[in-house]
């Protein structure tokens, strides 16, 4: 091996680590700030609270009229 392939060698494994470290970086913020967005959304919580979801029957009843809905235009699209 040559001193041109060694020094070649050595720009990739710097190259890689370097790559390696960024990522790790990234990684590593992003996991932080999403433990910090979640810590500040279980204080606001306290402060906002969230409504009361819809009752399951309203919802039930909305899907059924969506799938009839369809249904009835899927018929009519194919003549059956």
């Amino acid at each position: 091996m040559n001193l041109a392939e060694s020094t070649s060698l050595m720009d990739s494994v710097n190259l890689t680590i370097i790559g390696m470290l960024v990522v790790f970086t990234f990684l590593f913020i992003m996991v932080l700030v999403m433990k910090v967005l979640g810590w500040l959304v279980k204080v606001l919580e306290k402060y906002f609270p969230q409504s009361a979801p819809a009752p399951a029957a309203v919802a039930a009843r909305a899907d059924n009229l969506a799938i009839a809905a369809a249904v009835a235009a899927a018929k009519r699209f194919t003549g059956k």
